[in-house]
């Protein structure tokens, strides 16, 4: 982690990353060791760039709420009925 974000502060002139709590210590840790040339990572470029963004409405999530809806309708229907005798 800590290398990763040396390469980036080293090929631009700020780095803004986000971290959890837990590799605070490792980063402070490795910050001022050398970074090995060939280390198998994935190249900067893929790691700055923002992922594409997936459409909020997808059929999959369409037919799960109706299938919710269905199965809320008919279970309270059910009980409804079962009272109503």
């Amino acid at each position: 982690m800590s290398s990763m974000l040396v390469r980036a502060a080293r090929e631009h002139t700020s780095v803004v990353a986000v971290v959890g709590k837990g590799h605070l210590q490792g980063i402070k840790k490795h910050w001022r060791q050398p970074v090995v040339v060939g280390e198998p990572f994935l190249p900067m470029k893929d790691l700055l760039e923002l992922p594409s963004r997936k459409p909020a409405f997808s059929v999959a999530k369409a037919l799960a709420s109706v299938g919710v809806a269905v199965a809320s309708v008919a279970i309270i229907s059910g009980i409804y009925l079962g009272y109503r005798k």
